[in-house]
């Protein structure tokens, strides 16, 4: 019965404390990094892919060691990749040519990105979705200032 009376007390000062802070409100444009109310929806800059033809785009420079390489082309017509479409696949799923890269033809995909050896080779369920790790170019502004450098 102590308890219950306690428990009971507690309560009524919490709610009694809590109804008293009611002026100490957080206003919506303080919370997070941002300085814009959380409820407003700032659109992005308009932005374009780059409009080369993928045959003719070329290889970009990695931004380190072991990145992932950059699509050079534009990705828009191939998109969405999910589970059921993946339009990447039709010109870079190669098995056969794994490290050999021609002038002109699509990049393989790397050795990684299979399970399976020999001529048995299928797509890895975890890299079937290539835009999670592989960004489109385009001319968009930065969204948000950082001081990354790419490495010497």
């Amino acid at each position: 019965m102590k308890h219950k009376l306690m428990l009971v007390a507690s309560l009524a000062a919490f709610t009694v404390a809590c109804s008293a802070t009611g002026d100490l409100a957080v206003l919506d444009d303080s919370l997070g990094l941002s300085q814009v109310s959380v409820f407003d929806v700032p659109a992005p800059a308009a932005f374009e892919y780059r409009d080369l033809d993928p045959k003719v785009a070329g290889v970009l420079p990695r931004a380190w060691e072991e990145a992932p390489p950059q699509i050079p082309h534009r990705v828009d017509r191939y998109l969405p990749v999910n589970a059921r479409l993946n339009k990447c696949l039709e010109c870079h799923e190669e098995p056969d040519k794994i490290g050999n890269k021609q002038s002109g033809k699509p990049t393989p995909m790397s050795a990684s990105h299979y399970i399976g050896s020999g001529k048995d080779l299928a797509v890895a369920n975890n890299r079937y979705v290539c835009t999670l790790c592989h960004a489109p170019q385009t001319e968009a502004a930065t969204l948000v200032d950082n001081t990354f450098q790419k490495a010497p």
